[in-house]
């Protein structure tokens, strides 16, 4: 019978007889292979495509230290970090533990923090759709050719109680960054913002390598980049004769446009008539998310909501020289 011949099958036999007969399999290798050519479920909310077409080397460090670190090939579009569109498919799917994330909820808001069924379903349907969380190793610089790496990965998997990456943990220590800890599969890659647009470039394998240049620099580097943003806030409170607020919410005046923010998202408003002319062109303080991103325009103002990648408040709306 064909159940007593599995038995003696390879798992690679039994996957080819399975989509010999028309089953349709999806295996941890088709989702990846999905991801690095483009798709999965984040190509559908990217809208249409805003700048050339791009092709980048990226790297998977599995949370399995039996298992190689992995270089793959990503295709996207300019003026965008295509990592965070690809990776969502990677890391949908798996269940949110209950008990983790009440745990989660008392060390960021105290013994009184407490989840709720809506908190406890929002995060459930980040662990089904898939969420991606950026770690920043290194910012873009001068020092660095304005290149920045980051670690990608899944903004839930603590609380899906995924494995411990013990090697993503060794790297963000190379770079400065002690104690932190990531869960499950991650991903490193690498923006350039300058020159304009932002867009993907390569992060091989071999800048894994401890003597890399990038990570020789890392340490040095996050260091000069908090003690800049030291001196900018200090400077923020000598010109407001103040200390600067937590949440820096009160709406600012730039050149050509006003801005405000909270902790998640930063908003912006631009006077202009708009003819198919550009209206606005700058380079961010730090990432945001473009499929979380609104605009409307009403008695000719264009008002944007940016969602940011990592919430906390943005010294300045415009990127570091």
């Amino acid at each position: 019978s064909i159940m007593g011949d599995a038995d003696s099958e390879t798992p690679e036999e039994k996957l080819a007889f399975l989509k010999k007969h028309g089953v349709v399999v999806e295996t941890p290798e088709d989702r990846m292979r999905a991801a690095a050519g483009g798709g999965g479920s984040g190509a559908a909310d990217r809208g249409p495509p805003k700048g050339a077409k791009t092709t980048f080397k990226y790297i998977c460090i599995p949370a399995d230290e039996s298992l190689k670190p992995e270089e793959l090939v990503g295709h996207g579009f300019e003026a965008e970090d295509t990592m965070l569109f690809m990776l969502k498919s990677l890391f949908s799917g798996g269940s949110i533990d209950e008990q983790a994330a009440k745990r989660a909820a008392v060390q960021h808001l105290g013994e009184a923090g407490t989840l709720g069924n809506s908190g406890f379903n929002s995060l459930s349907t980040a662990a089904e759709d898939g969420a991606v969380e950026v770690f920043a190793l290194v910012r873009p610089a001068k020092s660095n050719n304005s290149c920045g790496v980051y670690i990608y990965l899944d903004e839930v998997g603590l609380l899906k109680n995924l494995p411990r990456n013990s090697r993503a943990t060794g790297i963000a220590s190379q770079c400065g960054f002690d104690n932190t800890q990531f869960y499950g599969d991650i991903f490193i890659g690498r923006t350039q913002i300058n020159p304009s647009p932002m867009r993907n470039v390569d992060f091989p394998l071999k800048d894994l390598d401890s003597s890399a240049q990038w990570l020789s620099r890392a340490a040095a580097e996050n260091y000069e980049y908090g003690m800049d943003m030291r001196q900018l806030k200090d400077a923020m409170e000598a010109t407001q004769g103040g200390a600067v607020s937590a949440d820096s919410s009160g709406e600012k005046q730039g050149d050509g446009y006003t801005w405000s923010q909270s902790e998640a998202d930063v908003d912006i408003t631009v006077k202009a008539k708009i003819k198919g002319e550009e209206v606005l062109n700058i380079s961010l303080f730090d990432k945001v998310r473009p499929d979380e991103c609104a605009w409307t325009l009403s008695k000719g103002a264009l008002s944007l909501t940016l969602e940011k990648v990592e919430e906390g408040n943005w010294f300045k709306l415009t990127a570091i020289e």
